[in-house]
């Protein structure tokens, strides 16, 4: 059962991001319960708790929302539908294209889009490295999919000139930021320390210019 607690938190944390708070925020508790129904047919996360989840999956997924930037973002491997769907719901008018290589989370994905009403967003099942889109995208996101060099390399070409690709990671990525200084010398990237509140675990977002 979620504590008043916890929700009156996540609440007052959401007008960060959004000044209907209570009607994004009763959304997102809802796509958390969704997550929760449908983790054993789907294999969604290892969160079982819906209290967690406002913190460990809907505040981490916010946390990126300063560094985005433009009108059109790509999620990578959205997989439970993180960070794209947080984003998107405090994000109305931007347009978001949720990938993912497994059907199966695409379909749990198309019922939490007609369920709560996310117009703003577009599903596809599709694998990075196949996809052959002719639109750019202004941002690239994606939390927990890949090393970096291999979200670099997959996510360049689909990427505007003045675009930023998002990387969500835990612990500061000492080995991969060397795998990527070792795949281009050229390429440049800043590595932010982000607080999650109520998380004491460490994260940060590795973003990358095409430049």
């Amino acid at each position: 059962m979620q504590s008043k607690n916890t929700k009156d938190f996540f609440f007052e944390e959401l007008l960060a991001y959004t000044k209907d708070n209570h009607l994004i925020g009763n959304k997102l508790i809802e796509f958390c319960n969704y997550i929760k129904k449908s983790n054993k047919l789907y294999n969604l996360t290892s969160i079982k708790d819906i209290n967690d989840m406002l913190i460990k999956h809907i505040l981490d997924s916010l946390s990126i929302n300063e560094y985005i930037l433009g009108n059109n973002i790509l999620d990578i491997g959205s997989g439970a539908g993180l960070p794209g769907i947080p984003l998107a719901l405090v994000h109305p008018n931007k347009d978001f294209l949720l990938m993912d290589s497994n059907n199966k989370k695409i379909i749990f994905l198309n019922h939490v889009k007609i369920n709560l009403g996310i117009e703003n967003i577009d599903l596809l099942h599709e694998r990075i490295e196949d996809f052959d889109n002719k639109k750019a995208f202004d941002s690239i996101i994606c939390r927990s999919y890949a090393s970096l060099p291999t979200i670099y390399s997959n996510s360049i070409d689909h990427l505007n000139k003045n675009g930023v690709i998002i990387a969500m990671k835990g612990k500061y990525p000492h080995e991969e930021i060397s795998a990527l200084k070792n795949l281009n010398q050229s390429i440049h990237f800043e590595v932010a320390r982000i607080d999650v509140p109520r998380l004491s675990a460490e994260r940060h977002a590795v973003i990358m210019y095409k430049k």
